[in-house]
């Protein structure tokens, strides 16, 4: 019960184009669905006014869209796995942008955030099955490079839409944000057709009830630590969230360990380097996007910017990160993802502690806004191999899915913990400098503890691999 059998045949060749053609299509997506978060941070303080609502229902429009990415993303490891690459990443783009056209048409808050939710499905299809694809089309020794080249169109992203995103906000209105996304995934869309499609001779069964408990869990959760910000925990409407939450986890963590393929594959989790991988990227993606979300709201009430200028502020950040994520697929190639990622994130570390004591100006600020997308940029791509790396062929996609998976749980939490750090500033408890200072430490704290996350990584595999080369020793 909760599973779906599905008979699926499988070539070995499944894309049928080259890697460079398949490169720029999955690099199509993946910049659509990465621009759509960052063209709307800017807007964050308009949509208050112009939606008559307040501070918190608006941060649940960049929740409800990593909300739903992150949950999806599991299950569409598996669909891309099952199906085929090219189904998925096809459904993928076209509901990203029924979603993005959804809300440009948004009338309330309610709307708008419900609009993100369908983007936000979009998203967690994409990604997966982009990065599956491009796995399958590149060789081994192209890899790093390909995967670096993907990883840099989130960074592309980064430096266009904030940057379009206040101006198209300061002099046409949030809504004409949404309709950029159009026609980029309608090209993607359109050229992905030329891709072949994988078939074969194996059984498969799709965990619906499993990703439902997930969504269920994941959802709980965040309404919790959001109801928790201005309502006490012992609240009726707030405990009982949590109660639910745990109900949820216990029950998914129970029906998993029965199911032939779950969506969250608890085996692989039970394996030490793995978990510790998962645990490393979710304290990343909290500090990275705890830290990115709030860094124009900073510039606007901290630093007295305006709207377009604000959104400018990111850009020393995105252009660092989209040169850095090249170069990292380069060194990735040649040093490997573990050093990658034991050199990445002190940087980004550092990066983040200045932020908290030493961005007073616009010059500061760039400056550890520069260190904070070095540290991206080395590690993003590093990530995705390294746990590709602990895995054979047929479990990739699912892996993929499970390390975005814990990256998109990290990212989900981040906004609501920087909302914390703003609801007491707001309150009156502390200076907004006072806040955004707190903000930022609390990230720096966060990311050390990933690093000595990864720091486990590298030992347990030093260990497996002295077990391995010991054993075919002897």
């Amino acid at each position: 019960m909760g599973e779906y059998t599905i008979k699926e045949t499988k070539n070995k060749k499944s894309i049928g184009e080259s890697p460079i053609y398949v490169m720029i299509v999955l690099a199509l997506g993946v910049f659509m669905t990465g621009i759509d978060a960052y063209i709307f941070i800017p807007a964050l303080p308009t949509l208050t006014q112009d939606l008559n609502t307040s501070y918190a229902m608006v941060s649940w429009t960049l929740t409800v869209l990593m909300l739903f990415m992150t949950a999806i993303m599991p299950l569409a490891g598996k669909l891309s796995d099952v199906f085929g690459r090219k189904k998925l990443y096809i459904t993928g783009v076209t509901t990203f942008i029924i979603g993005s056209f959804a809300a440009s048409l948004s009338w309330n808050i309610y709307v708008l955030i419900a609009s993100m939710a369908i983007q936000g499905i979009g998203a967690g299809i994409v990604l997966p099955s982009a990065l599956s694809t491009m796995n399958d089309a590149a060789s081994k020794d192209q890899r790093g490079k390909t995967m670096g080249v993907l990883m840099a169109m989130s960074s592309l992203a980064m430096i266009i839409g904030p940057n379009i995103g206040g101006f198209l906000i300061q002099n046409f209105g949030w809504r004409t944000i949404f309709y950029v996304n159009i026609p980029i995934g309608i090209l993607a869309a359109i050229m992905a057709f030329k891709f072949k499609e994988s078939h074969g001779d194996t059984t498969h069964h799709i965990d619906y009830l499993g990703s439902l408990l997930l969504i269920g869990t994941i959802a709980t959760m965040l309404l919790g630590l959001v109801r928790v910000q201005t309502i006490p925990f012992t609240d009726i409407t707030v405990f009982p969230l949590f109660i639910a939450a745990i109900a949820l986890f216990v029950s998914l963590i129970s029906y998993e360990k029965r199911v032939s393929e779950p969506i969250l594959d608890i085996p692989l989790l039970k394996r030490g380097k793995i978990l510790s991988l998962n645990l490393a990227i979710l304290l990343s993606g909290l500090a990275t996007f705890t830290a990115f979300t709030y860094v124009p709201t900073f510039a606007q009430m901290a630093l007295n910017m305006d709207v377009q200028n604000s959104g400018l502020v990111l850009t020393p950040l995105s252009i660092t990160v989209l040169v850095t994520s090249i170069l990292g697929g380069v060194l990735l190639d040649k040093f490997g993802s573990k050093r990658m990622l034991l050199v990445g994130s002190p940087i980004l570390s550092v990066g983040l502690l200045g932020l908290a004591y030493y961005a007073t100006d616009s010059i500061t600020l760039s400056a550890f806004l520069v260190l904070v997308g070095m540290g991206m940029g080395f590690t993003t791509s590093a990530f995705q191999v390294l746990m590709m790396s602990f895995l054979p062929r047929d479990e990739e996609g699912v892996g993929v899915g499970v390390l975005n998976t814990f990256k998109g749980i990290g990212g989900t939490i981040g906004p609501l913990a920087g909302s914390f750090f703003l609801g007491a500033a707001l309150s009156g408890t502390i200076t907004f400098i006072n806040a955004f200072n707190n903000l930022f430490l609390f990230g720096t704290l966060v990311s050390i503890i990933s690093i000595i996350l990864l720091v486990i990584v590298v030992l347990m595999d030093r260990s497996d691999e002295c077990v391995r080369t010991n054993g075919s020793g002897s």
